[in-house]
């Protein structure tokens, strides 16, 4: 089972859904401004808002998914799993722990 959890696929998409769920807070955030700052584009913003929220939405439970799934296959202790859960809640921030784990070597294999 940890052989399967260790796998490059599950790590490529981990690290694929962060950078797509950081492109989905711009769209929500654009469509917010829209909404709140240009209001002539209230309406715009309101799809925006609209699409963009669902699909961050699905972008954070896939991201949790797979980061949990990542965490046990790269022998993460608890702490790092919470703070890749708590990287969801500001924008862009799963970018910053991306970045993090790529320079730390936390996507490294399991030894």
């Amino acid at each position: 089972m940890t052989a399967s959890l260790t796998h490059p696929a599950l790590l490529n998409a981990f690290r694929t859904i962060a950078h797509l769920e950081a492109v989905s807070w711009t769209g929500l955030l654009t469509g917010m401004a829209l909404e709140r700052i240009f209001t002539q584009y209230y309406a715009l913003g309101d799809q925006l808002v609209f699409w963009f929220g669902s699909v961050h939405g699905g972008l954070v439970i896939a991201y949790l998914a797979l980061g949990f799934l990542v965490a046990l296959g790269r022998g993460w202790p608890f702490s790092r799993f919470v703070w890749g859960f708590l990287s969801t809640i500001p924008p862009f921030a799963t970018l910053v722990f991306d970045g993090l784990a790529v320079r730390r070597g936390w996507y490294d294999a399991r030894r």
